[in-house]
């Protein structure tokens, strides 16, 4: 079974109002995907569909983890990563130009969704590896890495001449 068939809605049959769906996102998701940045991760999309006519509202809530690599300390960790995003889809004939509007042709059964919440995935990542740790049990930070790293700042600190531009030009000016 393809991940196309794993997250897709019944469209067509579905009737207005409120509807919620749950989907579990695990690695075989992600390998499904060229060049995806999770290679391994566990995710829960909690969905709301809200079926009105020729317009549908669609509102994700994704939360769970990928594994990573930290960028301050180079230890594996599980990164937490959660987003909320909504979508609009529209029943038409026509291609909608536009990116938070799904065009739906009036006789499609059914909605895949794997490339919206993959997306949705992705965007959620955040920009550095890094989250406070510092309360798990066993700690996984590499002490070793982050007293390295600390030695060195203090070693540059120790490094910088003490000079004070404005002192400088303050001497100067008293000067004359």
């Amino acid at each position: 079974m393809g991940v196309s068939n794993l997250y897709s809605l019944p469209y067509l049959g579905m009737k207005d109002g409120l509807h919620k769906y749950q989907f579990t996102v695990g690695n075989d998701f992600f390998a499904a995907f060229e060049h995806s940045p999770i290679e391994q991760g566990d995710f829960e999309i909690n969905l709301e569909v809200d079926k009105r006519g020729y317009l549908s509202e669609f509102v994700f809530d994704i939360s769970g983890k990928a594994k990573s690599v930290c960028d301050r300390c180079l230890s594996d960790i599980q990164l937490p990563v959660t987003g909320n995003y909504v979508l609009h889809s529209k029943l038409s004939t026509k291609e909608v130009e536009d990116d938070e509007i799904i065009s739906i042709q009036p006789d499609q059964s059914h909605l895949d969704l794997s490339q919206y919440i993959y997306e949705m995935i992705c965007l959620s990542l955040p920009l550095t590896n890094v989250y406070d740790c510092e309360n798990e049990m066993p700690r996984i930070c590499d002490d070793a890495v982050l007293t390295k790293l600390a030695c060195n700042d203090n070693a540059k600190e120790a490094d910088k001449p003490d000079t004070n531009v404005w002192q400088n030009l303050k001497g100067l000016i008293e000067d004359n």
